[in-house]
């Protein structure tokens, strides 16, 4: 992508890369222009890896130890293997569970406990995204188990009658991956209109190109099919009782090993990119909240002079949205929307203001504070 003349929008201050200065050394591409897209996500996926890779520090490589020992122990038994008996439900069955087996599993609750702690302290913004991620995971589990019930082998034999409540799970779990991307794909652009205004159109459309979620997008899809692959196989690796065969049990282990790291990376990217200060939420669910709190729209931001330091009267509303105070002096209506006319002297509420200390002239949207985001 060739730069266009002029100061970006963006903090790079923040950024050791960007993701327009990524390099692919092979490129599907030049095989046919069809294949750029390909290229493209890798190019988002390096990105995105190379980043945490600079990013990520103890606490985040702990978690994902923590995660993977959870899974592990959680998967692999004496139990899991032999098949278990089937018959022993309950109470009768967990009291006929291997003192090792059953020291085994307390440690994988543990474990997942330890694992979810730590995601909730180090990602406060993705706090209930990173719970909805585990119950889409568990109740893919449940779905499979439903499919499995009356045919060991499915999906070989399916009967459409014995998949009702299973497809129903599933469908449960397609909207709230859904609605999870729909959330961080509407935060992204309402923070790209709000952040990184710029009376340069190409600007605005290199700083949009760096807060491409196509990777994240594939990378959420990847993390959807392993996680169902992984609980498709445990299931089936049960529900068979074949305990000759363990392909399933190794891909069952192998993808949901897989599934923790790409956890991580999903909760971690977008808090990385908007800021620890930024709410995940869809524009409808955005929109429900301000008509519900009755007028209290503006939230008041700890502003100032990126020169001086200086405090910089402003406000910002729920909807992301700046007010600023009117440029006309003694007019009665004191703020107002950047860009609305104001109503009391027809003049238009500016982006830039003038600082009175340094004397420098500075955009308002460069004054909010927002240093985790880029």
């Amino acid at each position: 992508m060739t730069d266009p003349p002029g100061e970006s929008t963006m903090d790079t201050g923040g950024m050791p890369f960007r993701l327009r200065d990524m390099e692919l050394k092979v490129k599907v591409g030049d095989i046919h222009p069809i294949f750029d897209r390909i290229d493209d996500l890798r190019k988002q996926w390096k990105f995105m890896i190379l980043l945490a890779i600079n990013d990520w520090k103890r606490p985040n490589y702990l978690m994902l130890a923590f995660g993977i020992l959870a899974f592990t122990l959680g998967s692999v038994s004496t139990d899991i293997i032999s098949g278990g008996d089937s018959h022993s439900t309950g109470m009768d069955g967990l009291m006929e569970i291997g003192s090792f087996s059953f020291f085994q599993m307390l440690l994988s609750i543990v474990a997942w406990v330890i694992f979810l702690y730590f995601v909730w302290v180090e990602y406060p913004v993705m706090r209930i995204h990173s719970i909805t991620m585990m119950l889409i995971w568990n109740g893919m589990v449940f779905a499979n188990v439903f499919f499995h019930q009356n045919n060991p082998q499915w999906p070989a034999d399916l009967a459409l009658s014995d998949m009702m409540f299973g497809t129903l799970i599933m469908l449960v779990v397609v909207f709230f991956t859904y609605f999870f991307w729909k959330a961080v794909s509407d935060t992204r652009d309402l923070h790209v209109q709000v952040h990184h205004v710029h009376e340069d159109v190409r600007i605005m459309e290199r700083d949009m190109y760096e807060h491409s979620l196509g990777g994240w997008g594939s990378m959420l899809l990847v993390w959807f099919s392993a996680a169902f692959t992984s609980a498709w196989s445990g299931v089936n690796f049960v529900a068979s009782r074949n305990n000759e065969a363990y392909l399933t049990l190794i891909v069952h282990v192998l993808t949901g090993i897989l599934v923790v790291p790409l956890i991580l990376m999903i909760i971690w990217y977008p808090q990385r990119m908007l800021g620890t200060t930024t709410k995940i939420s869809t524009s409808a669910a955005l929109t429900a909240e301000i008509e519900m709190s009755q007028g209290q729209l503006n939230i008041f931001t700890d502003a100032k002079c990126p020169e001086c330091s200086a405090s910089v009267k402003l406000t910002m509303e729920m909807d992301g949205q700046i007010s600023v105070p009117c440029p006309e002096d003694g007019c009665e209506t004191r703020t107002g929307v950047i860009g609305t006319i104001c109503q009391g002297c027809d003049k238009e509420f500016p982006s830039r203001f003038n600082c009175q200390s340094c004397n420098t002239n500075i955009p308002y949207v460069d004054t909010i504070p927002d240093s985790e985001a880029w």
